[in-house]
């Protein structure tokens, strides 16, 4: 958990970094697809989304969305048959919400892990605290049994028997 708080969490590149290699990390998921579709011969879509949402995870929302609008210009690309009729239209509709979905969930996605890792980061912190308060309270005990013992009553207060 502690490799993916600096990848999730902590993003040191400039925005335009992050775009490029969102874009690099949608041509790879567009070449899988068509590679997919030459070999099968039907449209598909669901490569895309994979990309859509890694890079939703891997950066933030704005990375999601722009992976999004690069998936629907490659769904578009893949499905154009010659014509823009309705059934065109409505499919890749269809998956422009479903890619817009998957940018959403990612960030919430995003979002949780971030509130775990922070939360798992307090834990390990206070963790660290218990054990320091413990061993200072273990040094103080036992200094005051080196030193002979601890509260000492007077001898009028003792017991009689």
């Amino acid at each position: 958990m502690n490799r993916l708080y600096p990848l999730v969490l902590e993003h040191r590149l400039p925005r335009l970094v992050r775009y490029c290699i969102s874009a690099c990390i949608m041509v790879v998921c567009a070449v899988l697809q068509m590679a997919l579709q030459m070999q099968t011969g039907a449209p598909g879509y669901f490569l895309l989304l994979s990309g859509v949402f890694l890079s939703g995870v891997l950066f933030d929302r704005d990375c999601g969305i722009f992976a999004a609008v690069i998936a629907v210009g490659v769904g578009g690309y893949l499905s154009y048959a010659g014509g823009f009729g309705l059934d065109f239209l409505s499919t890749n509709a269809l998956f422009a919400i479903t890619a817009a979905g998957t940018a959403v969930v990612a960030e919430f996605q995003r979002a949780e892990l971030r509130r775990v890792m922070l939360a798992d980061k307090t834990k390990a912190v206070l963790l660290q605290e218990m054990a320091h308060r413990t061993k200072n309270n273990l040094a103080v005990l036992g200094g005051m049994i080196r030193r002979g013992g601890g509260v000492r009553m007077p001898r009028d207060h003792a017991f009689r028997s």
